[in-house]
């Protein structure tokens, strides 16, 4: 593994250096996973309407468990811990990896026999919430969790807290149309989880196992207002599971304290993603739809709509665009395009390597990150989210470099690029992510407080 000075020394200061198990097993069960195929039509498809007077807001109260103490939020500062959803040999596993060490599995009870995907830090970076399928059919309801264990700054992890999802659905048909866990996002206070069933939205209280629906939704980004109990719901990922790209709706907004929906004014999406100060949107439109390949703003009350970016390019993967902790960049990816392809034609993938783009949110320039070379390969990410300090980007990418196109996450430093560090391969960190863009399939741990 290449040096990676400047995390290693965070690392150093922050974290307990504990012997990590051989990651050696991991690479040897590690198996070629398919890739679907997605062209990228001309066409604009007619987008799907989600009216906020027809939300109704269901609940499910029974206070099984003590309420515990909320956590606070403290300001971002890495502890080295990146959570990985390692999915090989058709067993979803959970990693934490961070420079310098080998990759050690989270082990938590039940882990053994269950499938486990979408690992989420909360807000304050203590403990780790991740989805769990326990019963033997990937398309049965009645057999899904949530997990919320507490871990250390040495990686160990406490005992875990797990709420049953009575009635979650899957989505679409198993695991290869759609993955079938169910992939949670933190609201800011470190209570409340968002997550997406089969035609619904909903919305759990970790603290007493409370669950609210909110049907009709089947949203391809879910995202919370920083410093509110406010949620984003967006887009539309259609009913066709053979066909994961999706469509532009109304932006919604939920509110936890008083149970209403409202629309952001007249903004359409299908990707958004929230300034930190929580006082702006960026919103893009959905792959089925090149006319709305654009990169917009909105202020939080759903006035003064204006352009960044005019025209993002098409795209394969990604889960939309990702506003920097820091609040000065937007990162978002492309493909890469044909080089013999006319200036003045239609712009084409180059099969399904993508680059990375940095926005600067004051005056739309533009930094394109060609895909970073690592331990000897080129990586092209599937998706790319940020370290909570704003330096990093992590990917969770994969190489043409060979017959088994290994994949695994790089960290690469948004203004060195060149310095990109493989922090775990040969694990899969990406399992039909499209079902879940609203959870990073990775994500940085925050020191705790």
């Amino acid at each position: 593994m290449s040096e990676f000075t400047p995390l290693r020394e965070a690392v150093d200061t922050l974290a307990g250096r504990t012997p990590s198990p051989d990651f050696g097993e991991l690479k040897r069960r590690a198996t070629r996973r398919g890739r679907r195929r997605v062209a990228i039509v001309a066409a604009a498809a007619t987008a799907a309407v989600i009216a906020g007077s027809a939300l109704a807001v269901t609940g499910l109260d029974d206070g099984r468990r003590t309420t515990p103490v909320v956590q606070p939020n403290p300001g971002p500062a890495p502890n080295g811990w990146v959570a990985v959803d390692a999915y090989q040999g058709g067993a979803g596993e959970i990693y934490l990896v961070r420079p310098g060490e080998q990759a050690r599995r989270l082990e938590v009870a039940g882990s053994d026999a269950a499938k486990e995907a979408c690992p989420v830090w909360s807000p304050d970076g203590t403990r780790l919430l991740f989805g769990r399928v326990t019963g033997s059919s990937d398309t049965t309801s009645g057999d899904a969790e949530l997990v919320i264990v507490p871990v250390g700054q040495n990686g160990a992890a406490g005992t875990p807290t797990v709420i049953g999802l009575d009635g979650f659905e899957v989505l679409g048909d198993g695991p290869e149309d759609f993955n079938f866990h169910p992939c949670g996002t933190w609201a800011p206070d470190g209570r409340w989880v968002a997550l997406a069933g089969t035609g619904e939205v909903w919305v759990v209280d970790t603290q007493t196992d409370a669950i609210r629906h909110l049907p009709d939704l089947r949203p391809s980004d879910l995202e919370w207002r920083p410093g509110t109990d406010e949620l984003a719901i967006a887009g539309d990922m259609g009913t066709d599971r053979d066909d994961p790209r999706t469509l532009s709706t109304p932006v919604t907004v939920y509110s936890v304290s008083t149970g209403e929906l409202r629309q952001l004014g007249s903004v359409e999406a299908a990707e958004i993603t929230w300034s930190p100060d929580g006082t702006s949107l960026a919103y893009t439109g959905g792959q089925l739809e090149p006319d709305r390949r654009q990169l917009g703003l909105v202020d939080s009350d759903g006035t003064n709509e204006r352009l960044l970016v005019a025209d993002i390019g098409p795209a394969m993967h990604g889960i939309g665009p990702v506003w920097s902790p820091t609040g000065d960049r937007i990162a978002y990816q492309r493909c890469e395009v044909k080089r013999d392809v006319e200036p003045d034609g239609d712009r084409m993938c180059n099969g399904e390597r993508h680059e990375v783009v940095l926005v600067s949110v004051a005056d739309g320039t533009e930094t394109v990150i060609e895909p970073p070379k690592a331990d000897g390969h080129k990586w092209y990410p599937f998706t790319v989210s940020w370290s909570p300090d704003g330096t990093t980007l992590l990917y969770a990418a994969w190489n043409f470099d060979d017959q088994t196109m290994p994949e695994g996450v790089i960290a690469v430093p948004a203004d060195m690029p060149s310095d990109a560090t493989v922090l775990i391969d040969a694990a899969g960190p990406v399992q039909n992510y499209p079902s879940h863009r609203w959870a990073p399939i990775q994500m940085w741990g925050r020191q705790p407080g």
